[in-house]
């Protein structure tokens, strides 16, 4: 299991291969969601707000993958066997191929090529797409486990996008339904992203 930046969602046919604006990997959201997780994986005193610096030199990929195996060691065994799912799938869509009848056989051809060319890039990015909600899973842990009220990021696209996976996550976790709002604050300084989760029973 190795986590690798690709690119964007891939657009495959027999006329060649394009990338849809929008549909980023979501390889550049693992790093800030662990620094995410990290900053609010700690104890926790009644009454107290806490901060955390964000700031900092970036590991690498190979040594943020063995954190997250360190906090979800089944998640190995699963998402290779995920990623055999996806392969197969995969390979049953090259074969397929033949039996479009709008296409001619040299279309068939450069379609069958174009799908072997994009084969790893997509296994990648589904990796990448795997970890990644694990992840948001494992956040949603820890904010039910320490029954957190608020959670506040610098706003920028990527932790509105988190945080967005972590709302989507609480409403649907473990077949539990927590509600939250996301919104921003303005102030003199800067904005602010504020995620208020509503109340965590036990």
């Amino acid at each position: 299991m190795i986590l690798k930046y690709t690119g964007p969602k891939e657009i495959i046919s027999a006329h060649g291969i394009s990338f849809k604006n929008g549909k980023d990997d979501k390889y550049v959201y693992i790093y800030p969601a662990y620094q995410l997780y990290k900053a609010i994986h700690h104890e926790y005193e009644k009454g107290h707000i806490y901060s955390h610096n964000i700031d900092g030199k970036r590991i690498n990929d190979e040594a943020l993958v063995n954190e997250i195996l360190k906090l979800r060691p089944e998640l190995k065994k699963s998402c290779e066997e995920e990623l055999e799912k996806i392969k197969s799938f995969l390979d049953n869509e090259i074969e397929k191929v033949e039996e479009h009848k709008d296409y001619n056989d040299e279309e068939k051809k450069v379609f069958k090529n174009n799908l072997l060319i994009m084969k790893d890039y997509r296994v990648q990015r589904e990796t990448n797409k795997i970890i990644y909600y694990e992840l948001i899973k494992i956040i949603v842990d820890d904010i039910i486990e320490h029954k957190l009220k608020e959670i506040n990021s610098p706003f920028n696209e990527r932790y509105w996008h988190i945080l967005q996976s972590i709302q989507g996550e609480l409403s649907n976790h473990n077949h539990r339904s927590i509600g939250s709002n996301l919104d921003t604050n303005h102030n003199s300084e800067d904005i602010r992203i504020i995620l208020k989760i509503n109340s965590i029973g036990k």
